[in-house]
């Protein structure tokens, strides 16, 4: 057996938080000396210290781990659980990144005020377009990309497999709210003949009507950095004295890959009226 400095140096855990699981119940130590209270550990006891100390760096509390020893894990339980746990970490990290990347691009924006350049926004008029569709609402720009592939699978059995079709987005929502898009995908099918699609793929054929005035500027990334040239679209809006006139366009100038959406790029495209109560 060892006392409790010793087991501590072995375990390479502080004696401070042993007599503290001692005092919760989590970890008795194997023998108790009732004249002096020294506490005595057995070399066994480090598998039992070694859960413990898994489960409170996976997240759990010491409530729960101590109803969890109750019922001792496996190492292959203890691997699952790991592996869940670090999915998450490296969900919140990439999140963690696109959020410091987006406060750059913002800081970048700041810095620029003023000198953003518009001459690389044009005004041009808009044909219809057969858009072949499915429209949803979305929490979250992932899983707004995440439409990209259902709109895939569902126009599959629709559309010749080499159909080149562009994808178009279109988002109807009157504001913009970052956790909550209705958001439309679709392929502009003008040229293809296709058949009513069924009603159990959540796909709809329809027209998106011509517009006359339309605002549009290239970007190259993520949507998530869109407001740089959204930001070019405004300036170049009200240098004209116009405001926007109905919902956004988004149409990708080359086949998105949803797993490198960062090199994607896409038409912004903003319907433009003159601002009422402005002159001619």
């Amino acid at each position: 057996m060892f006392r409790i400095g010793d087991f501590s140096r072995i375990a390479r855990v502080s004696a401070r938080l042993l007599r503290f699981y001692d005092e919760i119940g989590l970890l008795k130590p194997a023998h108790a000396d009732a004249q002096t209270g020294y506490r005595h550990y057995t070399v066994a006891q480090l598998a039992q210290l070694n859960r413990i100390t898994v489960l409170k760096d996976l997240g759990f509390s010491l409530e729960q781990i101590g109803h969890m020893l109750q019922a001792p894990l496996g190492a292959d339980e203890l691997r699952r659980m790991l592996l869940m746990r670090r999915n998450d970490a490296e969900q919140r990290l990439a999140q963690e990144a696109q959020r410091l990347r987006h406060i750059e691009t913002r800081i970048a924006q700041i810095e620029t005020e003023g000198a953003l350049a518009v001459d690389d926004v044009v005004e041009r008029a808009e044909p219809a377009h057969r858009l072949l569709s499915l429209r949803r609402q979305v929490a979250s720009f992932a899983e707004a990309r995440g439409l990209i592939g259902v709109l895939r699978e569902q126009s599959r059995a629709l559309l010749p497999r080499t159909h080149g079709c562009k994808l178009m987005v279109l988002a109807h929502a009157p504001q913009f709210e970052s956790d909550e898009f209705d958001a439309e995908f679709g392929y502009a099918v003008e040229h293809i003949d296709l058949l009513k699609p069924p009603k159990s793929s959540g796909l709809v054929l329809r027209e998106v009507p011509a517009v006359a005035r339309m605002a549009v500027c290239v970007r190259v990334g993520l949507p998530e950095d869109a407001h740089l040239v959204t930001a070019k679209i405004g300036r170049f809006v009200a240098a004209n004295g116009d405001e926007l006139d109905g919902p956004s366009r988004e149409v990708f100038l080359q086949p998105p890959d949803p797993a490198r959406m960062q090199e994607s790029v896409v038409e912004m495209q903003f319907p433009v009226r003159r601002r009422r109560g402005g002159t001619a």
